[in-house]
């Protein structure tokens, strides 16, 4: 039985080191920003408001329904206003679930996306109920803006997701599970797709608390702020996002925020 398995995991490292992975290359450099930009902070520091207009059509194939969203009604808000800063996933089939686990919270393709074609794949976001080992942070109890930004990232990561077939997405999680410097790269690049979906302030925010807050296990602030772009980093890319938009766009003006 032993050489069974053996084997079997044999193959299944050739087989995913043989993967095509173009899909993944934004993970190899690791995202920095030391540049001098103009930093408008008007602009910038704009909490965001929720946006509720389109609830039918943002939830239709999300499940926000359970004992998660009966005890905390108000996440569900919070989650389509972050669903709206990314209109590429409508189409997807998203779950929420709440259980313990070792973050606050995160998003994962589903076991089943491999027998299931690309339009058809599911994909869960947990959320830490923070009654097992691992504590995460009272995530109910954030700003609606520090919420906003942190299920911002967690779709972002379900857009990079989107990019992988089944072997990429084996081999991504491998990786991460077994590599720390390639968790930073990975997470660092998922906070520069949030920031270009429009949520830098809300990042921002969420960083911020992260340093300020006195209520948060120093272990797990380390570990999170060692994984994300840093205050002035997130300000930056910002910046220079916005700049390159302008460039790009007739007349020299481009959409700041939404």
């Amino acid at each position: 039985m032993f050489a069974i398995k053996l084997s079997f995991f044999s193959m299944l490292l050739l087989y995913i080191s043989t993967v095509d992975l173009k899909a993944q290359e934004f993970f190899k450099p690791e995202i920095t920003c030391n540049e001098a930009f103009k930093f408008d902070s008007t602009l910038f520091f704009r909490e965001i408001q929720p946006d509720l207009p389109d609830i039918a059509d943002s939830i239709r194939n999300a499940d926000l329904f359970g004992p998660y969203f009966d005890q905390f009604p108000q996440i569900k808000s919070d989650i389509i206003s972050a669903l709206s800063y990314y209109p590429e996933l409508a189409h997807l089939h998203l779950r929420f679930s709440y259980k313990p686990i070792r973050q606050t919270m995160n998003s994962r393709p589903s076991p089943i996306n491999v027998f299931k074609k690309k339009a058809n794949r599911r994909y869960t976001i947990i959320v830490n109920n923070n009654t097992g080992k691992h504590k995460g942070l009272p995530f109910e109890e954030l700003s609606f803006n520090i919420k906003v930004g942190w299920l911002g990232h967690e779709l972002a990561h379900t857009c990079e997701y989107e990019t992988m077939n089944t072997g990429q997405t084996l081999l991504f999680s491998l990786k991460y599970i077994c590599s720390k410097k390639y968790v930073r790269k990975v997470e660092r690049y998922t906070d520069f797709l949030t920031i270009k979906h429009g949520l830098a302030f809300p990042l921002y925010d969420g960083v911020d608390y992260l340093l300020e807050s006195k209520d948060i296990d120093e272990k797990y602030r380390e570990r999170s702020i060692f994984n994300s772009l840093s205050l002035d980093e997130i300000k930056c890319l910002w910046s220079k996002i916005n700049i390159e938009n302008a460039d790009s766009t007739p007349g020299g003006s481009a959409k700041v925020n939404r």
